[in-house]
């Protein structure tokens, strides 16, 4: 399995790898030496392989550096991979030469397509791989591939099966018995969401109670800027669908992970896309959920700190408008997603 660069990628890869490896399946990891999967996934208890490979984005020099890089890994990767049955991929351009080495050398292949506009590494592989598995029927048109099942994200089938548990808020010092908003901007954080979040903070007055997680690489700034209270909490990471299963109302990015956490778990959110993502997918991600007003969205170039706290008081207070965006969250997911790609990938 190969799968890195940021949360949306790796942890999908990580829930399906957990599932066939309950099945006896054997998994390794294949990964990048600088990113965040060379931390995470070793974690999980999985073998794991780093290669020095670098991405694409930049100018003329950073793109022949990656290419070459592309390469080496690519003939690296024609050594790794002799033996195995199946490679897995879940896009970021760390895939790439993984997945080309391993058709290269005839072993079975899936790419696994987490948003609804297909990535540029998937398209890359498209028409080469035995299977594609998605989560949106708008890739139906993307892909030219004829062996596509839309199946959904490995993600959410844990968050399907999560309680409600009162601890989840008393560990993190809140109240269970409060209305909570829970905000995170993705894996890597956001500084520019951070400017409004500060300036949102300052508006607060108790009737709810936030969690705020920044991300690694923002927690210090903002612990250093924010004074934390009985109902403003700064975490550096939290267990998402665990939180956002006990709390009221979710401000997050629309990354496909968290949206597929979303659908499962049926919580109402307030969705703010990046706009720094290749060919603005979270858009058009987060507009799935919208079109079926199962979410609300602000872009960031109409966000601003009154307009967040006026639209979170509007939700919060509003017990009909939680329940129709929670209901119809939940529609749209596939609690047996796990068991349905897992089934796809057996038999081939």
């Amino acid at each position: 399995m190969v799968a890195g660069g940021s949360g949306g990628h790796i942890y999908p890869a990580l829930a399906l790898a957990e599932a066939l490896k309950e099945k006896g399946h054997s998994i390794t990891f294949i990964g990048s030496n600088d990113r965040m999967e060379k931390e995470v996934i070793p974690e999980k208890g999985f073998e794991y392989i780093g290669l020095d490979v670098y991405t694409t984005r930049g100018g003329i020099l950073q793109k022949i550096k990656s290419l070459l890089s592309i390469a080496k890994a690519y003939f690296e990767c024609k050594r790794i991979l002799k033996g195995y049955d199946l490679a897995i991929g879940f896009g970021n351009y760390i895939s790439v030469p993984v997945m080309e080495a391993a058709i290269s050398l005839k072993i079975k292949t899936v790419i696994h397509e987490q948003n609804s506009f297909v990535g540029r590494a998937n398209r890359m592989l498209d028409k080469k791989v035995d299977l594609i598995i998605g989560c949106y029927d708008e890739v139906l048109s993307q892909f030219e591939n004829p062996n596509i099942k839309i199946l959904g994200n490995p993600q959410s089938s844990k968050a399907y099966h999560l309680e409600k548990d009162s601890n989840v808020l008393k560990d993190l010092g809140l109240d269970p018995d409060k209305k909570t908003v829970v905000i995170f901007m993705g894996s890597l954080g956001s500084a520019s969401v951070d400017k409004v979040l500060l300036e949102y903070f300052k508006m607060l007055d108790g009737s709810y109670q936030v969690i705020f997680a920044t991300g690694k690489a923002h927690y210090e700034k903002i612990l250093s800027e924010v004074k934390q209270n009985d109902y403003l909490k700064i975490f550096e990471r939290i267990d998402g669908a665990a939180v956002m299963k006990n709390s009221t109302l979710l401000v997050s990015r629309a990354g496909a992970t968290t949206l597929s956490e979303i659908s499962a778990v049926g919580i109402p959110s307030i969705l703010i896309p990046s706009p720094f993502v290749p060919n603005n997918h979270q858009y058009y991600n987060g507009k799935a959920l919208v079109d079926k007003d199962a979410a609300i969205m602000i872009e960031e170039k109409d966000l601003n700190a009154s307009r967040l706290n006026d639209t979170i008081n509007n939700v919060i207070n509003d017990e009909e408008r939680l329940k129709t965006l929670s209901q119809n969250a939940r529609k749209m997911g596939n609690p047996n997603v796990l068991d349905d790609i897992i089934d796809a990938i057996e038999k081939i």
